[in-house]
């Protein structure tokens, strides 16, 4: 039977290997992987050294071995799943683990201590009834095998209370989370959970009784089978060692791990009182395990979010009149959302009231962009093409016309045509979404949001839809009110820049006074060689100054631009920044113009010119020493293409989403940040677009899209 039970254990060490270094192969780097690798070889050496018991048939000193091995692998497991849990889910966990360091430190030197003493009679030691027994098998010889030395009774407090802390660090991982992310970690977390709680078990047992059981064998390495294979199943289909979570301090302070350990403890005491009171007679292994199993059973019952869910659903719906209490959401909505200065902490708050409320399965966000004038999603895992909505797609055209919540596929909202619907289905299909919500603040769509069913597979209705506006409205007037507010301090900033132009503009009227001084003497002293050295220390000096200032001002903030159109060739106009660029001799810099069979298009001259002249410019200095800048152009859709692509340094995706095209915001660092902020307005003002693809070391891509008419 010994053999049997032994295959047990190389199938549970297996599995925590395997589950061990798959995790860890996903972010070597990361802490939590780290510690979960760590935490998962503990349980392997736990089960390899329970594999040399069983085997040992009869073998007292192959035996003790491998229980002393086990033993090590029991006295890893504090410290290895302390690290998992100090940092799992935590997004700021590099913070969380630096002042810590030391009670892992402290845990580590314990562990060597105990280790030292594994060899001695005082740590663990053979039972003296096992030299006598013959036959070890685990079902005919009840009687323990090993006598736990003072050593060894130390070690098990040291056991209990170390895991009794990660119980805690756990406890307080899951209580702070909602939502989905709740339910992608909750499984992991009774998992682990579970094989610490049975070790803690398995440790009051031995300080109860000073002995360790051969039978606790294969039932340690049940429980590790159930729990890895739950936990398995989990993160290889969701990738949880990547979900952050804000751990709140008042959730330490409510935490009931201790509560919960010290009734077991307690219950323990009591019920072994009992048992040895009246005698009772107990199949050891399948009455631990059926107990183990129902515990792990009801606590992942309880936590369920499909179980609570429906629950609450059969309440509402038996009970009240409203599956929602309405007052009490609408005032949340306005703490919660009201408060919050930036648009990504309402976009934050906003789907945590979704999820938290609706409990769907997923929940996505697009967002009104005005520098690209298409919807922005703003989760990520998304598939690229669904990253990007134009403002003409027919998902769009259906809410602006309904400016409501509504279900997808319901036939009545389809008012566009069967191929528009198609994209729509396949939008839907690709984000696994059943109902699309507007938000909506004075008719102006700001966004959307798709989200998939109810958790418990219910359909939704009228009382989701009306809780979906309240919600809707309330983040879409905030986000508005948001950009209006950045909106304003920007009007601020080009005000208070035209104010400061006027001081430039006064140091250049007097620097063009210092040049007509000269011109006009030159007339009289050009011939004499004094005044020659006078004039060139002069023109040098103010043409210096005069580059700092326009170096400085760039171009002028100009809100309402003025544009006379004129038909032009595009080929000229390039060539014509490309001779105004200043080339400097220590950088071999190719600039082409690749521009050929472009017809006329109707700009102003002198402002395209300038646009071009911006963005060569900003392209040569973005080059190091060495590299190369072109420019293209093609005909698309009635509109004319010019590309200016470079090599350079290239913008971070952070720059270019919050700061790109927005006055006084640069990459430069003698820059002023106001170019390019000038380009969009002159392109802009010319019914175009422009756009930008960078990528940091990379270099940038800058299209422009104007009207051949």
């Amino acid at each position: 039977m010994n053999t049997y039970f032994a295959i047990l254990s190389i199938l549970s060490a297996i599995l925590c290997i395997g589950l061990g270094l798959f995790t860890f192969s996903r972010n070597p780097r990361h802490s939590a992987n780290i510690g979960f690798m760590l935490g998962m070889l503990s349980l392997a050496v736990i089960e390899a050294g329970n594999t040399m018991v069983l085997l040992s048939g009869g073998r007292k000193q192959f035996a003790l071995l491998g229980i002393q091995i086990s033993l090590i692998g029991q006295g890893i497991l504090p410290v290895a799943w302390l690290l998992f849990s100090y940092v799992f889910a935590r997004a700021n966990y590099k913070e969380i683990l630096l002042p810590r360091r030391y009670i892992l430190g402290g845990m580590c030197i314990v562990f060597l201590f105990f280790v030292y003493w594994i060899d001695s009679p005082s740590f663990i030691a053979l039972s003296p009834f096992s030299i006598e027994v013959v036959n070890w098998d685990i079902f005919e010889n009840d009687a323990p095998l090993f006598i736990i030395g003072p050593v060894g009774r130390y070690f098990y407090i040291y056991l209990i209370l170390g895991l009794v802390l990660n119980l805690i660090q756990l406890e307080n991982t899951l209580r702070s989370s909602s939502g989905s992310k709740r339910w992608q970690i909750k499984y992991v977390v009774f998992g682990i959970g579970a094989i610490i709680s049975f070790f803690i078990y398995l440790a009051s047992q031995a300080l109860l009784f000073s002995t360790i059981n051969i039978i606790s064998i294969p039932l340690t390495s049940s429980v590790i089978l159930i729990s890895s294979s739950i936990m398995a199943l989990f993160i290889i289909r969701h990738r949880l060692m990547d979900i952050d979570i804000f751990i709140s301090r008042y959730v330490i302070y409510n935490s009931m791990t201790i509560v919960i350990v010290g009734l077991y403890l307690l219950s323990v005491g009591i019920i072994t009182q009992g048992i040895r009171y009246f005698n009772i007679p107990l199949n050891y292994f399948f009455a631990t395990l059926f107990v183990f199993i129902a515990a792990l059973f009801l606590v992942i019952l309880l936590f369920s979010a499909s179980l609570r869910r429906r629950i609450q659903l059969f309440i509402n719906r038996h009970f009240y009149s409203h599956k929602y209490e309405f007052r009490d959401k609408w005032m949340e909505s306005i703490e919660r959302i009201s408060t919050k200065g930036s648009a990504d902490e309402v976009v934050k708050t906003f789907t945590e009231m979704i999820s938290e409320t609706m409990e769907p399965r997923r929940i996505y966000l697009w967002l009104y962009d005005t520098a690209s004038q298409n919807y922005l999603s703003v989760n990520e895992g998304l598939a690229e093409e669904c990253k990007r909505i134009n403002q003409n797609h027919p998902l769009t055209k259906i809410i602006r016309g309904i400016k409501e919540p509504f279900l997808i596929n319901n036939p009545a909202h389809k008012v566009v045509s069967a191929e528009e619907y198609k994209v729509i289905e396949s939008l839907a299909s690709k984000t696994a979404a059943v109902l699309c919500s507007p938000l909506i603040a004075d008719d102006e769509v700001i966004g959307f949001i798709l989200q998939g069913k109810d958790i418990t597979g219910e359909s939704y209705g009228h009382d989701d839809f009306q809780l979906l506006k309240a919600l809707t409205t309330q983040a879409a007037v905030q986000i508005k009110n948001i950009r209006l507010v950045n909106d304003l301090m920007t009007a601020k900033e080009v005000e208070a820049f035209g104010r400061m132009s006027s001081f430039i503009m006064h140091d250049l009227k007097n620097l063009t006074n210092s040049l007509s001084l000269v011109s006009q003497n030159a007339r009289y002293n050009l011939n004499n060689p004094e005044f020659q050295k006078d004039a060139i220390k002069t023109i040098d000096s103010t043409v210096n100054r005069m580059k700092r200032l326009i170096g400085k001002l760039s171009a002028t903030a100009n809100r309402g631009i003025e544009i006379n159109k004129e038909r032009v060739d595009i080929k000229s106009q390039i060539d014509s920044a490309i001779k105004r660029l200043a080339l400097t001799k220590n950088k071999n810099i190719a600039v082409i113009n690749e521009i050929n069979s472009i017809p006329q298009i109707s700009v102003d001259s002198d402002a395209i010119e300038m646009v071009f002249f911006n963005l060569i410019s900003n392209a040569y200095e973005a080059i190091g020493k060495d590299g190369r800048i072109t420019v293209q152009a093609s005909l698309s859709d009635g509109k004319v293409c010019i590309a200016v692509s470079d090599n350079g340094a290239g913008m971070s995706k952070e720059f270019m989403e919050r700061e790109l095209f927005k006055p006084f915001k640069t990459t430069k660092k003698s820059g002023f940040g106001i170019g390019l902020f000038q380009c969009k307005a002159i392109v802009e003002a010319h019914g175009g677009s422009i756009e930008v693809e960078s990528e940091v070391g990379k270099g940038t891509v800058f299209a422009i899209r104007l009207p051949i008419g």
